[in-house]
């Protein structure tokens, strides 16, 4: 006989993914979490941001401590990536991972996003350490009186730095040569900042704790900092949604309801795959709501 499908599959199992999980583990439905294990929680030196931690919590920690929390509710997670997901005639999602499969009414993607990575050695240390960061709406905060750089082109890269010269630091921008592009009111608004301007392109970069950044131009000039935050960009994973019709923005977060559910019937989403935000605490609420969506469905 075959076995009935699933009330839910969850892909991808970071914060977005294990919230969804407790509260449909809770809700007493029968879920799985697919997870190949590569959440950007583990890159997180420590966040501070998630209340119930007042002195922070390193990302790995509070990643095992919620993975903890859903397996109370009896939701294991399958190691694997799932490599296709498809929808038969009769609504439900049917999902492979190797020889792994699974059949579900409903499926919420929480794959997530990977930041584009510079060229520099010691990039895992230096994450660790606080030297090199990807998230300054996170950590801003912790830069307060240092010499901060921003390496990204054109308006991702300027509207960074004048982001991060809120937090009584030093800000430059490496422009990459992309600042000439931009509108003068643009760079006048950098100046306003107190927002130093670095163009020309990078030759090397060279970061390491304790000895913070330093940055060689082309033309020979070298530049000191105290921490560098990458703006080069970030890929959604979207495609399993993308392949099925689901709408996304150009940088691939899908476009959501005000349930998350995508434009594909039964297809809901969580986390920073979905258009807003990228943060812990905002992936979690998206899972409350795409859950108990679900949840109020079946």
């Amino acid at each position: 006989m075959t076995e009935p499908p699933l009330d839910c599959l969850v892909i991808g199992g970071g914060a977005a993914g294990l919230v969804a999980c407790v509260y449909l583990g809770r809700f007493r439905r029968r879920v799985a979490l697919v997870d190949e294990g590569k959440s950007r929680l583990g890159w997180i030196p420590k966040t501070r941001n998630v209340m119930g931690f007042p002195d922070g919590i390193a990302g790995k920690d509070l990643w095992a401590r919620m993975r903890e929390h859903a397996a109370n509710y009896g939701v294991t997670a399958h190691v694997g990536r799932v490599e296709r997901l498809a929808r038969g005639a009769d609504g439900i999602f049917d999902a492979t991972s190797g020889k792994q499969r699974w059949r579900a009414r409903f499926v919420i993607l929480a794959t997530g996003a990977v930041d584009v990575v510079p060229e520099l050695g010691g990039l895992a240390e230096s994450l660790q350490a606080g030297v090199v960061r990807y998230c300054p709406v996170c950590d801003g905060y912790e830069t307060e009186g240092q010499r901060v750089a921003v390496l990204g082109r054109e308006v991702h890269g300027m509207r960074e730095s004048a982001f991060l010269s809120g937090f009584a630091n030093e800000v430059t921008w490496l422009s990459m040569d992309s600042h000439a592009s931009l509108p003068q009111d643009a760079l006048a608004h950098l100046r306003e900042r107190k927002v130093a301007i670095a163009g020309g392109d990078p030759r090397h970069i060279h970061c390491a704790p304790g000895q913070g950044v330093t940055v060689e131009m082309h033309d020979g000039k070298r530049h000191e900092f105290d921490v560098l935050y990458p703006a080069l960009g970030i890929t959604h994973a979207s495609e399993l949604a993308t392949a099925l019709g689901a709408r996304a923005q150009e940088d691939g977060q899908l476009e959501v309801d005000d349930h998350l559910q995508t434009t594909v019937d039964g297809l809901y989403t969580a986390g920073d795959v979905a258009v807003g935000l990228n943060q812990i605490n905002v992936a979690a609420g998206h899972a409350a709501i795409a859950a108990t969506a679900i949840h109020n469905r079946l």
